[in-house]
């Protein structure tokens, strides 16, 4: 799966996200990435949730917490690094198969991962497979969206270089994307609470699993 990083140019948001992006990278390379694991598996249960970490799974591990938090209701979920699109896709479509109840598809992605996670929807289209909700988080890309997709819901930051609105598409109209500018929130847009640490902030945790339980039904 292809996942584009934004290049230099004259535009100061291109200009800053490479700046942001160049900083993970040292990041990365000085301290070690951790290993973006999927959760255990599980052999009578549907998965239903599947968390796509961002770039080299570094700042996205409040997914690893929402995960737990959603064992506990008994909805089952797996964490996934941004470079598992075609394995996430696979495993949807082999438990989709094999389930005599389909339960609904819902992809929590996060940066890159939330990139990932439009990617992988649109893919499901082809395997006539419906998702039930899309949650994105500070996506660096606005698609692509698709008709298989029940709603999309897009937490991004307006003002950071990085985050991208989803817009509506072909067969997508806007009543199916809900955008919500976390930079326009006082208990979001803190310090600290910009794009790479944004999956730990309690309030966004809390939206995020709200909505994925009502989904989850």
């Amino acid at each position: 799966m292809a996942i584009g990083v934004p290049t230099t140019g004259s535009h100061p948001r291109s200009r800053r996200a490479a700046i942001w992006l160049l900083a993970a990278l040292v990041l990365v390379t000085l301290t070690g990435a951790p290993r973006a694991e999927a959760a255990s598996k599980t052999t009578a249960t549907t998965t239903q949730v599947y968390f796509i970490r961002g770039f080299m799974g570094v700042f996205s591990t409040g997914f690893d917490t929402m995960a737990k938090t959603l064992a506990k209701s008994g909805v089952t979920a797996k964490v996934y690094g941004h470079l598992s699109g075609a394995a996430i896709r696979s495993a949807i479509v082999e438990e989709y198969a094999g389930s005599k109840r389909n339960k609904p598809v819902i992809l929590v992605g996060h940066s890159f991962g939330g990139n990932a996670a439009l990617q992988v929807a649109a893919g499901l289209r082809r395997d006539n497979i419906p998702v039930a909700l899309v949650v994105t988080v500070d996506p660096t890309r606005g698609g692509p969206l698709s008709t298989n997709v029940g709603r999309y819901v897009n937490f991004f930051f307006s003002g950071n270089g990085l985050g991208s609105r989803l817009k509506s598409a072909p067969g997508v109209p806007q009543s199916r994307i809900t955008n919500i500018d976390m930079g326009e929130r006082d208990e979001v847009a803190g310090a600290g609470d910009d794009h790479w640490t944004v999956t730990h902030n309690a309030v966004i945790q809390s939206e995020i699993l709200k909505l994925v339980k009502r989904a989850a039904r």
